[in-house]
């Protein structure tokens, strides 16, 4: 009796585990493939903004560079246009005149430079000095402050 309701039980079982695993296996793939589609949206999602935005940057980029050099061609026109103005301009200040008619002087507001008798070297120098004294006395000061015998250790 026993081994009948034994054999029962693990017939029983073999039935009910060999459907749930097909069961579990029909549902896993569904599942697999809704995972599969759901990361493949946001892969093409991720994508066509990337391009988007690759788009736009070359875009601006673009007319920036346009703009920069229709500015720049603006400027060497501009700069042609002075260089001419100015030739002409030089061309009619000289007729009828001698080279030697134009004079440039210094613009110099003086001829004395110096302060209290030195010039701006000298007292470059002397500042350098100033601070080098200062900074040797101050290391030697702190030096001194370690070689005390006041120093206690505990």
């Amino acid at each position: 009796m026993y081994r009948k309701l034994l054999m029962s039980v693990c017939i029983l079982l073999a039935i009910v585990f060999s459907c749930t695993i097909c069961l579990a296996n029909d549902g896993l793939q569904g599942a697999a493939d809704g995972v599969r589609n759901i990361v493949g949206d946001a892969e093409n999602a991720v994508e066509d903004a990337a391009r988007d935005i690759s788009n736009a940057s070359k875009d601006a980029t673009g007319d920036v560079e346009n703009k920069a050099n229709q500015l720049g061609n603006d400027v060497m026109n501009n700069n042609e246009n002075t260089a001419k103005d100015t030739n002409n301009d030089t061309g009619r200040t000289m007729m009828g005149t001698t080279n030697d008619a134009y004079t440039a002087t210094r613009t110099a507001t003086g001829t004395d430079t110096t302060f209290m008798g030195m010039n701006s070297t000298a007292w470059t120098w002397l500042i350098l000095g100033i601070a080098a004294i200062a900074i040797i006395a101050l290391v030697w000061y702190y030096s001194m402050q370690f070689n005390s015998n006041n120093n206690n250790n505990d």
